[in-house]
């Protein structure tokens, strides 16, 4: 329950900071057949897909590599899930690592 918590915390961060760069969440912690995406914003005429890596007491860099090759499949299968879902498959989509630690926030836009 306390890693949930966390996770839910790192979230509300990312968006509020997402919010700041222009984005407008329009759903968070979607979950499809294989994966999950924390939140979809839309970034103009393009869905952004972002992973949150929420890591309060580490240094920069440590999140961002729990973002292996297999967790990048299970977040495309449910980006394509969702954009199934909505009938949005013409629609351009990129997907974004945000990392929260002790530095600060780190945004990787087109992270894969």
């Amino acid at each position: 329950m306390k890693q949930y918590a966390s996770g839910l915390t790192g979230e509300r961060q990312a968006e509020a900071y997402l919010a700041e760069q222009g984005m407008v969440c329009i759903a968070r912690r979607y979950r499809g057949w294989d994966g999950e995406i924390d939140l979809i914003c839309r970034d103009g005429e393009t869905l952004v897909m972002v992973e949150v890596k929420y890591r309060p007491t580490a240094s920069r860099g440590v999140g961002l590599s729990a973002v292996t090759p297999d967790k990048r499949r299970r977040l495309v299968h449910a980006a394509q899930a969702y954009l199934a879902e909505q009938e949005l498959t013409d629609t351009p989509v990129r997907f974004d690592v945000v990392e929260i630690t002790s530095d600060g926030v780190c945004h990787i836009r087109n992270a894969f």
